[in-house]
């Protein structure tokens, strides 16, 4: 809405360049974009996805300012299908299966997300994200996981649930 209203008050402005006035649109978003970028880890990066979405709001603010209201229309459904619609059919052709929270509390001990992410491996599980928290001697440890489709979790869990020290198990 910001995009849109600073277009309309530029095309209105006499000696104002409604096109410097777009670019410095879009550059601002820009380094506003780079900010929402984080990198976590080695390998990770996120927010890539709400930089660029971002960005394009911002276009198609410009693009009903300036009156063109068909693009922006067309635009804004071609990048909501882009955005909901090819996740899941990304994840159907790639293999992906669906991705779940598991919730851990055990008892801190050398070793025991190794044991863990055996038994994950072990059902073709991949670990997408892990969080760690230890209080007192208690590990809690969140793990954000992708699954195999039509994984059922109830065995997985079982192993899980033998290792030492383990008192409970979440899946969402």
């Amino acid at each position: 809405m910001g995009s849109t209203l600073i277009t309309i008050v530029s095309t209105t402005l006499p000696g104002s360049d409604p096109g410097r006035i777009a670019a410095q649109i879009v550059s601002s978003l820009g380094v506003l974009g780079g900010l929402v970028v984080f990198r976590e880890g080695h390998h990770a990066v996120t927010g890539i996805t709400t930089a660029v979405s971002m960005w394009f709001m911002g276009g198609v603010g410009i693009a009903i300012g300036a009156g063109y209201y068909l693009p922006a229309i067309i635009s804004t459904l071609a990048i909501y299908i882009i955005l909901v619609f090819l996740k899941s059919i990304e994840g159907k052709i790639l293999g992906h299966g669906t991705g779940k929270t598991l919730t851990i509390k055990a008892l801190n001990r050398p070793g025991l997300i190794g044991d863990i992410g055996k038994i994950l491996g072990s059902h073709n599980v991949d670990i997408a994200d892990l969080k760690l928290q230890i209080s007192d001697d208690i590990a809690e440890i969140v793990l954000r996981v992708n699954c195999p489709q039509k994984f059922e979790p109830s065995s997985m869990l079982r192993e899980i649930q033998g290792l030492e020290d383990i008192r409970s198990i979440g899946w969402e």
